[in-house]
């Protein structure tokens, strides 16, 4: 009977074994999977405001960007980017004329109102536009001198063009919906995050609103007679009517007065017409108005009858301007006068005079 010989073997004999197998795992097993290579993390809330959504813009277009940052970007200040990046096939158009003048500025929220409170993209910002020409070269918008940013973070910046530009800003050609821009933080030397962006270009991205608005002109009068009752040599009798006029003319509006003849009374006697003015005791009759710079002489004072000289001018039969107003005008009041005295050899008699009063809107 033969016998078998086993010798104890010591733990430190097991500890190197153990050891062995496990590194000849690990070397198998990368060389059968090979190590991935690292890939940036994506932006959240990656948007895109255009100022206009119209295809084939030439110049103009204004992109207002935010993004949502994974991780920190920390190339150094001033180091770091944020780049756009526009699809193949659309070389030379969103990037109409390459330039390095674009506007670049950090903004909390979009102009046309919406809201994203996110923080002012720090740094001296600058920008560029290139363009891209074939297959795998793209258009691109690269914003410069970026300071460090930190991780989860919301930033925003507006891109658009300078005064006098060189690199001018356009669309794609054609109407599309769907358009994807990629958006990317980078380090000055690798990028960091990057999103996706869809943009939507339609054939014509403007209303024309058209509406009308009624010509209106309202014209009333205070009273259709002025009775200057029974004249005397030592007074100056007034008496007026008032003029008040609503027009929606651009121009305003102006009234007019004339007369058929001067007071007259059933005999064809007659009282003169005023010269500019008129004094009680010398015949005369007139009329003034509270607007000023009229065809008509102004009031002297407050259309009230009185003993002295007062602002009279001729009323003829031709219309002369005693109202006017060079905008719209709303309850627009004139007073138009009316002034009358004898002399101690006017003829007796009941004396009339008939007045028309125009008023016209300058649409």
């Amino acid at each position: 009977m033969s016998r078998v010989c086993s010798y104890p073997q010591s733990k430190s004999a097991h500890k190197y074994v153990n050891l062995f197998l496990v590194i000849l795992y690990v070397a198998v097993f990368a060389f059968l999977v090979p190590l991935q290579p690292a890939s940036a993390a994506t932006l959240s809330t990656s948007r895109d405001y255009l100022n206009r959504e119209i295809a084939d813009l030439a110049s103009g277009l204004q992109h207002e960007v935010f993004l949502t940052t994974v991780g920190a970007v920390s190339g150094g200040a001033g180091i770091n980017k944020v780049i756009l990046v526009f699809p193949d096939a659309d070389d030379g158009k969103w990037c109409r004329t390459a330039g390095t003048d674009l506007v670049a500025t950090g903004i909390a929220n979009p102009s046309g109102g919406a809201t994203e409170t996110a923080t002012i993209l720090p740094g001296t910002l600058t920008a560029a536009c290139t363009q891209g020409a074939g297959a795998s070269s793209y258009d691109t918008i690269t914003v410069s001198g970026v300071n460090n940013l930190s991780a989860t973070t919301k930033y925003g910046v507006r891109i658009a063009q300078a005064g006098s530009p060189v690199g001018l800003l356009g669309t794609a050609t054609a109407a599309a919906n769907n358009i994807q821009v990629t958006v990317k933080t980078n380090n000055g030397t690798s990028d960091i995050d990057t999103g996706t962006v869809a943009l939507s270009l339609i054939t014509n991205d403007q209303v024309s609103v058209t509406a009308t608005v009624t010509p209106t002109l309202t014209v009333v009068l205070s009273a259709n007679t002025v009775a200057l009752g029974t004249l005397a040599t030592g007074t100056v009798t007034q008496g007026s009517i008032t003029s008040t006029v609503t027009t929606n003319a651009s121009g305003g509006y102006v009234s007019q007065v004339k007369y058929n003849n001067t007071l007259t009374s059933l005999a064809s006697d007659t009282i003169a017409d005023a010269g500019g003015t008129i004094t009680n005791g010398t015949a005369g009759f007139g009329a003034s108005t509270s607007a000023t710079s009229q065809g008509i002489a102004t009031i002297t004072t407050a259309c009230s009858s009185g003993a002295g000289t007062f602002n009279a001018s001729s009323l003829t039969t031709a219309f002369q301007t005693f109202a006017s107003a060079a905008a719209a005008v709303s309850s627009d009041a004139t007073t138009l006068c009316f002034l009358a005295t004898i002399s101690g050899t006017t003829p007796a008699g009941s004396y009339s005079s008939t007045s028309t009063l125009v008023t016209t809107g300058r649409f």
